[in-house]
């Protein structure tokens, strides 16, 4: 190691430091000005404490043509030191590496799609949709070549690395566009999926790179958590020791995932109310799917913390929503609020509801009742009738403790 860059790790660790600790518009500001430059290099490894944060926020990132490639591998990305050659991920160091080799064989088709990406964002899903259905399948046939490309080496995995990893990538992105239209078909979740498409989707898996079978069916359950049914049904085929053995490794990636530390509670206090009911919503199905009458005890332990830990932080989101963005804001009401406040705070008391008619699903529905209960008590208290019309208090009530709760506020003797 050089003298200069022993005297400069310390600047990058204090550096590091104070990244992880600046606040959301100032991590919102940080991530923009990296996402804007044209060379990224190191200021992607400054930027690694923040990730999670990202998560967190989810700010919409600019569709570069490295995150267009990966989008339908995303759930398989961990930090590289996390991956392992036998670990069914893929390190975040293989993807500018990759990216750009593929960029660089497409020539001119790559070109198209790269500009067809600018100025739009990760947020674009049918776009995202569209550009892929042409870049997904070249880029398999690229990554299915032997040759290892020059822009490898920055990564220091090796060949063998490469070759691996370009194996199971190349074989996963084949059958991304078919399982962006599986998705499609069940309304993203709202239908079954056919036996017949999954069955089509992880045959053409197995013969193309059988070691990509658990990533498949990890991505398949992360998006269509009903399909473990279908698995259930498949692995009593002529299939059977290769799905049920796939099924497993997936169930373990899955449950790794889930137990790390801020797994479950970061999506449950993500975004918007509606957002972290969905999460809860997803997160429920997947461990359903995962819960085997046959599974081992320590497998149904570990289903049971994650579940504990998904009602946990259903309760304190709820709870602190409910006080923070809904009671506060009544209580520091100078008058009677405009329209546009009587709207946030209805969306505020839907929001709830949605979380909580989710959240009870997986218990803590005497909390729920007792808090609800609670914040109809509130707006209906004199402090707050000096604040809100009783047409105001009847909607809120309504929304929160439904409609009897409201008629009984408007009846005889309410006021």
């Amino acid at each position: 190691m050089t003298e200069s860059a022993r005297t400069g790790e310390p600047a990058i660790r204090a550096l590091r430091q104070e990244l992880a600790q600046a606040s959301d518009p100032q991590v919102m500001r940080i991530v923009a000005t990296v996402d804007a430059l044209m060379a990224r290099g190191a200021a992607d490894d400054l930027i690694a404490p923040l990730r999670q944060r990202l998560v967190e926020l989810r700010p919409p990132r600019p569709l570069r043509f490295a995150r267009l490639l990966f989008h339908p591998l995303d759930p398989l990305i961990v930090p590289a030191p996390k991956w392992r050659p036998d670990h069914l991920t893929i390190p975040r160091t293989a993807v500018t590496p990759i990216a750009a080799h593929v960029l660089r064989s497409m020539a001119q088709a790559g070109a198209a799609i790269d500009a067809g990406g600018s100025g739009h964002t990760d947020a674009e899903t049918d776009l995202i949709a569209r550009l892929g259905q042409s870049l997904w399948p070249a880029a398999a046939l690229i990554l299915a070549e032997p040759d290892v490309p020059d822009s490898w080496s920055v990564t220091e995995l090796g060949d063998t690395a490469y070759r691996q990893l370009a194996g199971t990538i190349s074989a996963l992105l084949a059958q991304a566009p078919a399982l962006d239209a599986m998705c499609a078909a069940t309304a993203n979740g709202l239908l079954p999926p056919r036996a017949e498409a999954i069955g089509e989707i992880l045959g053409r898996i197995r013969a193309a790179n059988s070691n990509a079978l658990p990533m498949m069916i990890t991505l398949l359950l992360t998006r269509l958590p009903q399909a473990a049914a279908v698995l259930a049904a498949l692995q009593t085929g002529l299939d059977a020791p290769a799905v049920q053995a796939a099924s497993d490794q997936a169930t373990d990636l899955l449950l790794q995932r889930l137990e790390v530390a801020g797994g479950v509670e970061t999506r449950i206090a993500t975004g918007s109310l509606a957002d972290s009911a969905g999460a809860v919503k997803d997160i429920a199905a997947l461990l359903g799917s995962l819960e085997k009458a046959n599974a081992p005890s320590s497998r149904r332990a570990q289903l049971h913390a994650v579940r504990d830990r998904l009602d946990t932080g259903c309760r304190q989101r709820f709870a602190s929503e409910l006080q923070d963005d809904l009671l506060l804001p009544l209580g520091r009401l100078a008058s009677l609020p405009d329209a546009a406040q009587m709207s946030a705070l209805e969306t505020v008391a839907r929001g709830l509801r949605v979380l909580e008619s989710e959240a009870r699903k997986i218990g803590g529905g005497v909390t729920y009742d007792l808090l609800l209960g609670k914040a109809a008590a509130a707006i209906e208290s004199p402090a707050v009738q000096e604040r809100l019309s009783v047409a105001d208090q009847a909607r809120l009530v309504e929304i929160l403790a439904g409609s009897d709760a409201a008629l009984a506020l408007l009846g005889p003797g309410s006021r």
